[in-house]
């Protein structure tokens, strides 16, 4: 049932997309999870692809640029309108001790993968510091130092922000040596090298690292309503 739920979701949206349908594509993420998609799910199985395939079919000139910003629009509606059953999930598992940072560098306005990373965090128990796009390196350090956060998980959508993103990595280890690193987002997608130190495998792999087992909040595969 989940993979029929995600694939009429991820055929929905292309559909919208091609339509300009802003309504339907907040709708039909909202009612594929009242019927039964998990968040994990429709974050990593259908969210993530689509919106990479957008992302790509702006580099290829398929897409225009207001088309992008019109359906990653939509898509962080429909998001933030879960966030509830995300807080709800929350409440129900055991909280984890580790603060995480979530961040984009400045000049990086693409944040709502990071955003579904926190969503990620949320769901497994930890304390999240979610601040996103175009932050200034300053006020990451002193977003850290704040709230304590042990975490800092870092955003990069272009070859151009990756490459950027090296002199907000140094910064960030001088000021704050003990703070664990790590990056990611679609200029990883094909190739890590030279980021070994940062990029993990996946998501899962990272939220266990991170968080014993007696944590996990498990995968729901029903009943997460978007009225929760």
């Amino acid at each position: 049932m989940t993979n029929d739920l995600s694939d009429d979701l991820a055929a929905r949206l292309e559909r919208c997309l091609a339509t300009h349908d802003r309504e339907e594509t907040v709708s039909s993420i909202l009612a594929a999870v009242q019927d039964g998609l998990s968040l994990e799910n429709l974050y990593t199985n259908v969210l993530e692809p689509f919106l990479a395939a957008v992302g790509r079919g702006w580099q290829e000139g398929h897409t225009a640029v207001w088309e992008e910003h019109f359906i990653v629009g939509a898509v962080r509606t429909a998001i933030e309108a879960l966030y509830p059953i995300v807080l709800k999930r929350k409440a129900g598992v055991e909280p984890v001790p580790v603060t995480v940072a979530f961040f984009c560098p400045p000049e990086e306005t693409h944040d709502v993968g990071l955003r579904m990373l926190a969503d990620r965090f949320d769901l497994r128990g930890f304390r999240t510091i979610y601040i996103g796009a175009m932050t200034p390196v300053g006020q990451m350090v002193e977003c850290v130092r704040a709230t304590g956060a042990s975490v800092i998980c870092l955003s990069a959508s272009t070859h151009f922000q990756r490459a950027a993103l090296h002199d907000v990595v140094e910064h960030l280890r001088q000021a704050l040596p003990e703070t664990r690193i790590v990056v990611g987002g679609p200029a990883f997608a094909h190739s890590d090298r030279g980021w070994d130190e940062y990029v993990v495998n996946s998501v899962d792999s990272l939220l266990d690292e991170l968080a014993p087992p007696a944590h996990s909040a498990g995968t729901a595969s029903q009943g997460e309503h978007a009225d929760a």
